[in-house]
């Protein structure tokens, strides 16, 4: 039995150390107590799984292993799997936590499962891991775990509840129900909000369906109300949001940190790249989280910018470098766009066409608008004009011949403000600085999910009716449709919401819920026979009475559950062999090592199934691998090209899957070449020092910006654009921002952590960081209850209402006056409910950063009391 870090020879392995090792661990008033501090030792034969952390965008390589619970390894090294004597050190690749165990049932037999980082992996390169992926092994199903809530089998609702069925019988409901809507009102019928980021396997097959076959227009990604793209303003300029090597950025001198900290959300990237760059870093934040911490402790800046106010501090920013001449003119001159260039633009790329500009048009446009002058930068941004100026000098000032090595990075606190101005100005002040075709000088995401998704088809525009006002005249600038603008209208018939949490995570969120109850589970319209005809029937009088029917397709219930028609188990992680990218576009295989629970399907499966039964060809697929091969070959000439992939394994008569299993943890960065008839990977995008003998080997974008010219275009990002609602929305009076995002702990909505007895110990409630200066007059202190109203929640109709969310006061100065933090997809208690369904102008994406309200204490949790519970000590420790 491997003693965390301390095993001796001595020391035997026991049955009863298997059986302490599957307790639960006990939470006492949210203390967390850890069962055990040991783990078994896997055997010399026990069998090993190449797989990748399922969460962050880094995707840390680790190893499955996997072994019978009668079989026992020890610690010489001729008796284990990793051939190494006991003890040895944490983070090397062969050592394991308590938390990195557990039992599971494989090919039907019980077994030990051990998953564990990588040490000879190209991303984790010393076994390292995040204090999320750390946790993996306890993500698999178990009845004697928190995981037993799994769904396992399709279910229908009649007579108001949920009742199972067969697989056959719920996917011939549910196509004929979509072909019912879809003849009777067309195609807009029929809508799917879908994950972007679960698998090529299963992204290619329901972007085949909804986008391919089906053609509708009211498709959307779990984190937006549309098919939008994310840092519009970054790909608009012709960067693509993941065109960079995590070695690049230990090549920079400065790296711009924009929206997101990346020791919080991005552990590996920034504790094995980042910091041991030595970059400096100016860090754009409102709160001074970790990261803010270490920049201005290593010669760097945090600049605490008032919540939503990016674009006016990035144009000052650049603003100020181009009035000092520092803008990187030679690079300017060779790699950014011509007037001809933008004129050349397809209209469909409408915005470039809008909002793109030359470098002479840019500066003489920033040097024109005084919002962007120093003085009036500090008073919108809250920034000190000194400090502006310092961040303008530590990008762009000349170090005699040399030039600074300025790198730029942004995530969801950027774009998620104002989606567009906020993204395009960055944009704008990374090229002003020659960043975006060189190491060191690169613009890139930062990256929330993985890159799993990989479309058999793009969503279809011109079926669209939305358009934006910006457009030129007489261009057709067409938006795609805000899906829950389109279902609360009642005209959206059969809605299939696939591997999201849509109630928890849309801005004015409980306005959906109510809407969503009336035409569903409160419509007195229903099923009251398990009679397959009968329930056909009966849901086809509810959508033509006004209603809808509602597929929910997940692992686990969630507040969805509670209103769903009928609810299909999906496989996961670790159930079946899957394939995706991480954020250097590096691709490797999920392996499959324990069984799916139940009757619980892959999404691609189920997705195939309808599609069959619709009358749609081209989803006969007997395996993952078939999807897979399928996706890569139409990858082809783009971003993600692994098309030599199928052609290499091809050629070695193996499926491409086994193929990315050899490759293990490291895997492939994209797009895949061939090079002197072997496989080579590709170190970034937009790339000027690609070797220039294999130009022939590689799409057009590894050496070219993705524009009509090849070249970088600088897009406007104008505040003119969205200050207007700013004022409206912004706090008046005795209000605070109530600010939302991430925290190191917990993954996205909590869908594995809500199970996890370490977590929900960590927090057990969701919080409300505010900043001492304003808890002192309110009486709040930490540990008490807390409550934020916003009386102007705009709801997806334009219809103003009240929003109210519970929460634990945590007095810190992390966050500072005028500014709370929440964490933004607390189940029950998401930050979406206090905020308003403020759409960009230009993209209609969702501003999430806009929310705020009333604080005010309403009593006591036993969290204020409770010794060693929920933590309140303060973060801004460096």
């Amino acid at each position: 039995m491997a003693k965390r870090n301390d095993l001796s020879e001595k020391q035997a392995v026991s049955r009863r150390g298997l059986l302490l090792a599957q307790r639960s661990p006990s939470i006492d008033y949210g203390v967390y107590q850890p069962a055990v501090d040991e783990v078994p030792v896997p055997p010399a034969d026990a069998e090993v799984h190449p797989t990748a952390c399922e969460y962050c965008i880094v995707g840390c390589g680790y190893k499955a292993y996997t072994w019978p619970v009668d079989k026992e390894g020890g610690p010489k090294a001729d008796q284990n799997v990793f051939g190494k004597d006991y003890p040895i050190k944490p983070a090397s690749g062969n050592w394991a936590s308590p938390e990195m165990h557990s039992i599971v049932r494989k090919d039907g037999e019980l077994h030990n499962l051990l998953v564990i980082p990588d040490g000879e992996t190209a991303v984790n390169r010393k076994g390292n891991h995040s204090v999320r992926g750390g946790r993996s092994a306890q993500k698999p199903y178990s009845p004697n775990r928190p995981t037993s809530d799994r769904l396992q089998a399709p279910m229908v609702r009649v007579n108001d509840t949920l009742q199972a069925i067969s697989w056959e019988d719920a996917t011939s409901i549910i196509a004929e129900l979509s072909q019912y809507a879809i003849e009777k009102e067309g195609p807009n019928a029929f809508g799917m909000r879908y994950y972007s980021y679960q698998f090529w396997e299963n992204t290619f097959a329901l972007t085949k369906l909804i986008y391919k076959n089906i053609g509708t227009a009211v498709g959307a990604e779990h984190d937006k109300p549309t098919a939008s793209n994310d840092a519009t303003g970054l790909d608009d300029c012709g960067v693509d949001g993941f065109s960079t090597s995590y070695s690049d950025f230990q090549q920079a001198d400065v790296i711009f940190m924009s929206g997101f900290d990346p020791y919080e959300n991005q552990t590996i990237l920034f504790t094995e790249w980042i910091a041991p760059g030595g970059a400096k870093i100016i860090f754009v934040n409102p709160r001074k989280s970790p990261t803010a911490v270490y920049a201005e402790r290593n010669g760097g800046l945090h600049l605490q910018v008032q919540p939503n106010t990016d674009t006016v501090l990035n144009n000052a920013i650049q603003r100020y470098i181009i009035e000092q001449g520092w803008e990187d003119r030679e690079w300017i001159d060779r790699m950014t766009v011509s007037r001809d260039d933008i004129e050349s633009e397809d209209p469909k790329h409408w915005r470039r066409r809008s909002f793109g500009q030359t470098f002479e048009e840019h500066k003489a446009w920033l040097l024109s608008d005084d919002t962007y002058t120093l003085e009036n930068a500090e008073r919108i941004t809250w920034v000190p004009k000194e400090k502006i100026i310092k961040a303008a000098e530590m990008l762009a000032r000349p170090r005699g011949k040399l030039r600074t090595k300025a790198a730029f990075m942004l995530e969801k606190g950027n774009y998620w403000s104002f989606n567009f101005p906020a993204s395009a100005s960055l944009s704008s002040l990374g090229l002003v600085c020659g960043a975006g075709s060189r190491p060191g000088h690169n613009m890139s995401r930062a990256g929330g999910h993985q890159r799993g998704g990989m479309k058999a088809a793009g969503y279809p525009l011109k079926k669209s009716w939305v358009k934006s006002k910006h457009g030129r005249q007489g261009e057709n600038a067409l938006m795609p449709v805000n899906f829950d603008e389109y279902a609360m209208s009642g005209k959206l018939k059969v809605a299939w919401i696939l591997g999201t949490t849509w109630l928890d995570s849309m801005n004015a969120a409980q306005a959906i819920r109510l809407k969503l109850g009336e035409m569903t589970r409160k419509h007195p319209i229903y099923p009251e026979s398990l009679d397959k005809n009968a329930i056909v029937e009966a849901f086809k009088r509810r959508m033509d009475d006004g209603g809808m029917f509602l597929i929910q397709q997940d692992i686990f219930p969630n507040s969805l559950t509670q209103f769903a028609d009928i609810v299909l188990p999906a496989a996961t992680w670790g159930e079946v062999d899957f394939a995706r990218a991480q954020g250097e576009r590096r691709l490797r295989i999920y392996s499959r090592f324990n069984d799916a629970p139940g009757d619980a399907k892959p999404d691609w499966w189920i997705i195939a199934q309808v599609a069959k039964k619709m009358g749609y060809e081209g989803f006969d697929w007997e395996e993952s691998n078939d999807v897979f091969e399928e996706a890569a070959m139409k990858s082809e000439g783009g971003h993600y090209d692994a098309s030599n992939l199928v052609r290499i394994a091809r050629e070695k008569g193996m499926k491409t899957h086994e193929l990315l299993r050899e490759m293990s943890t490291t895997g492939i960065q994209l797009p895949a070449r061939i090079v002197n008839g072997e496989l080579k990977g590709t170190l970034r995008l937009h790339d000027e020092t690609f070797p220039a003998e294999e130009v022939d080997t590689a799409p057009k974008i590894v050496k070219q910006f993705k524009t009509a010219s090849g070249k970088a275009i600088f897009m406007k990002g104008d505040w003119d654009l969205v200050k207007d609602t700013f004022e409206q929305f912004r706090p008046q009076g005795d209000e605070l921002w109530v600010s939302n995002g991430r925290i190191n702990h917990i993954w996205q909505s909590m869908y594995d952590d809500a199970r996890n007895p370490f977590v929900k110990s960590r927090y057990p409630s969701n919080f409300l960081m505010i900043n001492p200066a304003d808890a002192e007059p309110r009486g709040i202190e930490s540990g008490d209850l807390v409550t934020v109203e916003n009386d102007k929640v705009l709801n997806q109709l334009g219809e103003m209402s009240r929003g109210v969310v519970s929460l634990v006061a945590y007095v810190t100065d992390e966050v500072g006056e005028g500014v709370t933090y929440t964490y933004a997809f607390y189940p029950g208690q998401s930050a979406d409910l206090v905020v308003p369904a403020v759409t960009d102008p230009v993209t209609g994406v969702y501003n999430y950063k806009i929310g705020k309200g009333v604080v005010k204490k309403s009593g006591e949790t036993p969290l204020k009391s409770v010794d060693g519970s929920m933590s309140f000590i303060p973060r801004t420790v460096g």
